[in-house]
């Protein structure tokens, strides 16, 4: 939180307000924005929830159809071909299982609020610290650059101020290109009448702040959402997703972020799929400028005493 909103606190700097002050106005906005999800979305996203857990039937129905007439479609194409009558048959998982699930979901609502409340409160905690993390940063980065030798000294103190520079304005810069992507779907599909757009807008906000494949599983989720809606309702929410992807990819993030991180497409791409590997969905989201990380900390240390190896030969 201290690095993504630091990039803010220094621009408010910039335009002479004093850092305390302009400390202070960041967090009340993210306190403020905290109070809006508890009091607002938070009913919403479960009022949503358990409509989608009621509807579990309809999707079962209406995909059952699709992989009926799939079925069929094969078989008139390809005759040879034999195709076991169950392959396609929802009805093995049971009216029973689903009728369980779908209560199960709905009665596991108080958990879902005790759940809700704690991380809420672990994030207040969490921006109380970074506000103070913002407030003392001098000093933090005295006491890292009081690690390494006098003669270094100098040069810590510029790898700590990059390394802030790097993540805060990625994190910054995500944050703000996927809040725009989620609310943004979110509000057009309200606006032809897609039931689960709440919970689209979350869905996309979080996959677009994975690049790479984040977008790709948005899509493949909205398919399954709007589908007891019909087909309609899929391609106009498959084209609001697309569309505003595209929007983002080429217009905000270039405005937003710029080259924040520094790191090719394809050590973008090395990243992410590295991180995700590695860390599961932590990796996917820091995968970028933990790269990044990894590009300064070899410019700083070990290029140098390479250099340095090649000038004794």
């Amino acid at each position: 939180i201290a690095f993504g909103v630091e990039p803010i606190v220094v621009h408010l700097q910039l335009r002479r307000v004093p850092k305390p002050l302009a400390i202070g106005i960041v967090f009340l906005c993210l306190l403020g924005i905290i109070v809006v999800g508890v009091v607002v979305i938070v009913p919403l996203t479960i009022n949503q929830v358990q409509g989608l857990a009621a509807s579990i039937p309809t999707y079962v129905s209406t995909l059952q159809a699709w992989l009926t007439s799939l079925q069929g479609s094969l078989q008139e194409r390809l005759p040879g071909l034999h195709i076991p009558s169950t392959s396609f048959d929802l009805g093995q998982l049971g009216a029973a299982r689903l009728s369980a699930l779908a209560t199960g979901t709905i009665s596991s609502v108080g958990t879902i609020l005790v759940n809700t409340a704690t991380g809420f409160f672990v994030a207040f905690s969490a921006i109380v610290l970074s506000f103070f993390f913002l407030l003392n940063d001098s000093q933090i980065t005295d006491g890292f650059a009081s690690m390494f030798p006098e003669s270094r000294r100098s040069t810590a103190r510029n790898l700590a101020a990059e390394i802030t520079q790097v993540f805060g304005s990625y994190i910054s810069g995500q944050v703000i290109v996927s809040a725009i992507t989620g609310v943004v779907v979110g509000t057009l599909s309200a606006l032809i009448g897609f039931k689960l757009w709440l919970i689209l807008g979350i869905i996309t906000f979080v996959g677009y702040s994975i690049p790479v494949i984040g977008m790709l599983i948005v899509q493949a989720i909205a398919l399954i959402l709007c589908a007891p809606q019909g087909g309609w309702m899929i391609l106009w929410v498959q084209v609001i997703t697309f569309g505003m992807a595209r929007v983002s990819d080429n217009i905000l993030v270039p405005k937003i972020m710029g080259d924040s991180v520094g790191v090719s497409p394809i050590g973008v791409m090395f990243a992410v799929f590295a991180g995700g590997e590695l860390f599961g969905v932590p990796g996917l989201l820091l995968g970028i400028p933990a790269a990044a990380l990894v590009k300064l900390l070899w410019r700083y240390f070990v290029s140098p005493w390479l250099h340095a190896q090649l000038d004794k030969r």
